[in-house]
């Protein structure tokens, strides 16, 4: 699947203004809800762990519905416009509008927040493989400088200033090179080629996300008639989408909180490797096409500055996809051009971050923060090798002044010092991890066909501008060797540290003490059911079977991986088979254990006592273990995993749908108030998802399918909206149905708001715009809806 960009020019014929007016809604009703944000923090691993189910359940969810990706309207002021492109008809359609556009862009703009614009991480500037000798000065800023600029060529991304003349702030070449290239000499608004440009390596743990977005200015930052934006009337949108100036945190100091979780870090890794593998579908040349068939002999000059290559990209008339046209002379990297600049750079921040967590920040004592001497030491680590884990928390010191206000950072903060704050090793830190390296690793990986065999990633990892690899595991100083490598000691340690023989679990936390091991007891249900689906993600990957999105029929196994060649000692058993094992051990776990007949799940289960927990269960707990059993059937192809799946949404049913307010509860027998969270809302995003597919879309389930189809709508709109559709009619009444806040706490450009503070909702869907709240793009930490 090919996501379209912002920037491909879309002409749908049909506007809004074409078509019969809309009907309007019913009376409106009072709202069952009202809402209010109680914490806007920006919580890292939590967020990124819904982002990753928000944007499976995006796109790809509303194509296998049916949907034409090119017939929504962001634009319009009517909410959810779905126009038919092969008809012209206009409806709106609350549910697939909430899946195609706002669940994935949602997921998307606050990766771009942490990856680009914020500022709330550690700069790549200093990243170890970026600048390996720390250098600061001029000799660092020309490092990251020369670094971004290769990545604007090597995209087509960069061109000429086009600027009135003394106007020293303008954010956007004209008409279609996005980087200035090359960069300023002397623009304290802009030092790298686009304004505002904060590029991180490694996240912090969380930050307060305040932001003072410029309102209203439209000077040259447009969408080019992308998204039907011509169609729509739309001229321009606001100079925050095209220069971050306004999108860096207003006090970075105060604001963040500079600590390094792996967690964080795994699960910001594991979306941004989804994000890339979805930039990566194709390249594209000079006259726009997405280019996927190159010739061989070909590929080492895709992205080349005034490469001639030609390539071939299908023909969209033919519905088979069988025939090619011809594309024009010229192939660079990415889908579009600042697409496969910003995915260069995240690749090189996932690049980085891979040989940062190798290099310098695991431990071998709890005490002194370090690493592997190379990753050939960390290829060859495993059950016989010195312990070596990965601290759950360590404190960053940075040196390193901001520039003043309004003005663009040239000096990142340079990390000065590493300190453990927590020593012990953590289930859910290794899940993140193997999960997102599994997704970067992916796209290293030329034997898997749909990812790293494809034209795009051949020619990216080809020696420029990413170090080729001969596809061994032996340790080079490669993407491709540095992910397989953190894969290995995640998937070595999950066992070595977290599992229990006795009780035949992995636990959730470990201390590690002068050498000795002391398991925790205590197995919680969002993180056992998590590390499946985390250790299925880095079976499929290093097993070169892992897609973008459709992972969802039974898996294949025994049959060749990555790691095969990679030294094991101190067992008799493959990896790739003890990870197999493992997923069956956690899945096991949590039917027997946290699981009841009734399909009811306890929120964890203390191994000392041999006791559930009693209190009332959460919903990420039901939900988590829905997707988690789900995850173990396609792993095994074990159908007792989706019958339990099957008794869990039964008893889902029963004690969390309130079914008089279309609403999930979010702690059992709790009705009067529910509190959501990221890591609610995107673990109930994955359990409907995954169990449409693979039980609602069964024959004979068809009640239950469009069952779970209303249920998903609902809970988009509610909970990530703020939208109470209290009289059923998919007619927002605005503002009476707005509850007051959702999760999703602002938005932007290609979810309806134009930078038009004074107007606050311009789309009237009852999210604000980012330059009215003041607050990016991304989810509240915590929202609670009272019942009226």
């Amino acid at each position: 699947m090919r996501r379209t960009s912002f920037l491909v020019l879309i002409v749908l014929g049909l506007s809004c203004q074409d078509s019969p007016p809309l009907p309007k809604g019913a009376a409106t009703p009072k709202t069952f809800f009202t809402s209010k944000t109680m914490d806007t923090r920006f919580y890292v691993a939590d967020h990124f762990l819904a982002s990753i189910e928000m944007q499976v359940s995006g796109e790809p969810f509303a194509e296998l519905l049916g949907r034409d990706l090119a017939g929504y309207d962001r634009f319009s002021t009517t909410p959810d416009l779905y126009i038919d492109p092969s008809s012209g008809q206009n409806t709106v359609d609350p549910m697939s509008y909430s899946m195609a556009i706002e669940s994935y862009e949602y997921s998307k703009q606050p990766m771009n927040n942490t990856s680009f614009e914020s500022g709330a991480g550690l700069s790549l500037q200093f990243g170890p493989v970026l600048n390996p000798a720390g250098v600061t000065g001029d000799a660092a800023f020309v490092l990251l400088r020369d670094r971004l600029q290769h990545f604007a060529d090597t995209s087509h991304t960069g061109g000429a200033l086009a600027c009135p003349m003394g106007q020293i702030n303008c954010p956007m070449p004209l008409p279609t090179n996005w980087v200035v290239s090359p960069a300023p000499a002397a623009n304290p608004y802009n030092y790298y080629g686009w304004p505002g440009y904060w590029p991180v390596f490694a996240e912090f743990k969380s930050f307060a996300p305040d932001i003072a977005p410029s309102g209203g200015a439209t000077r040259s930052c447009s969408f080019l008639g992308g998204y039907a934006a011509k169609a729509a009337g739309v001229q321009a949108v606001g100079d925050y989408e095209c220069g971050y100036n306004s999108l860096n945190l207003i006090d970075r100091t105060a604001q963040v909180e500079k600590v390094i979780s792996p967690a964080a870090m795994g699960f910001a890794l594991w979306k941004q490797g989804l994000w890339t593998i979805n930039y990566w579908q194709t390249v594209h040349d000079l006259a726009g096409n997405g280019i996927t068939q190159v010739a061989d002999a070909d590929i080492a000059q895709v992205g080349t500055p005034g490469n001639t290559v030609v390539g071939q990209y299908p023909d969209p008339s033919d519905a088979s996809g069988k025939a090619m046209l011809m594309g024009m002379p010229g192939v660079y990297l990415g889908d579009i051009p600042v697409e496969g600049w910003q995915g260069l750079t995240m690749i090189d921040e996932m690049n980085n971050k891979a040989a940062f967590v190798l290099q310098k920040t695991m431990t071998t004592d709890g005490s002194q923060v370090g690493g592997f001497a190379s990753t050939a030491d960390a290829i060859r680590y495993d059950y016989a090798a010195p312990l070596r884990w990965w601290p759950a928390e360590i404190a960053v010191t940075e040196t390193g002044d901001p520039p003043p206000s309004g003005f663009a950072w040239k000096s990142f903060p340079k990390p000065t010092e590493f300190t453990i704050t927590t020593a012990k090793s953590r289930l859910r830190d290794l899940t993140a991890l193997a999960g997102g390296f599994a997704e970067f690793f992916a796209l290293t990986d030329f034997n898997n066909q749909d990812v790293g065999g494809q034209v795009s990633s051949r020619a990216t990892f080809d020696g420029d501008p990413f170090p080729a690899d001969n596809q061994l595991p032996d340790g080079e100083e490669t993407p491709h060797d540095r992910a397989l490598a953190a894969i290995k000691v995640a998937a070595v340690n999950m066992d070595r540290l977290h599992f229990d023989a006795t009780n035949k679990v992995m636990v959730d936390e470990v201390t590690i003490s002068s050498g000795n091991v002391q398991r925790g007891s205590l197995v919680t249900t969002v993180d056992a059911s998590y590390s499946i689906v985390g250790l299925r993600t880095a079976l499929r990957s290093i097993s070169s079977t892992l897609t973008l999105y459709s992972n969802d029929t039974p898996d294949v196994l025994g049959g060749p991986t990555a790691l095969d060649a990679a030294p094991l000692h101190g067992t008799s058993t493959a990896l790739p088979v003890r990870m197999a094992e493992l997923i069956r051990a956690q899945a096991d776990f949590i039917v027997a254990k946290l699981v009841t007949q009734d399909g009811s799940v306890a929120n964890a289960y203390d191994l000392s006592t041999g006791k559930a927990d009693s209190s009332p269960t959460l919903l990420q707990s039901e939900a988590s273990a829905i997707r988690g059993l789900l995850d173990a059937y396609l792993a095994t192809s074990d159908e007792k995993y989706r019958q339990s799946a099957v008794r869990i949404y039964s008893d889902l049913d029963k004690r969390f749908w309130m079914k008089d307010l279309r609403a999930f509860r979010t702690t059992a027998q709790v009705s009067d108030t529910l509190t959501y969270t990221p890591l609610a809302f995107g673990t109930i995003q994955g359990a409907l998802r995954q169990y449409w597919k693979l039980v609602g879309s069964q024959p004979g389930n068809e009640r239950t399918a469009s069952e779970l189809l209303e249920r998903v709508q609902r809970t988009n709109k509610l909970v990530a909206n703020g939208w109470d559709d209290a009289n059923a009619d998919n007619i927002v009444q605005f503002p009476d149905e707005c509850t007051g806040a959702g999760l999703q706490m602002a938005e932007r450009a290609l979810t309806g708001e134009l930078s038009h503070p004074d107007e606050t909702d311009r789309d009237h869907d009852c999210v604000p715009e980012i330059s009215s709240a003041k607050l990016p793009s991304a989810l509240a930490a915590q929202v609670v809806f009272t019942r009226r």
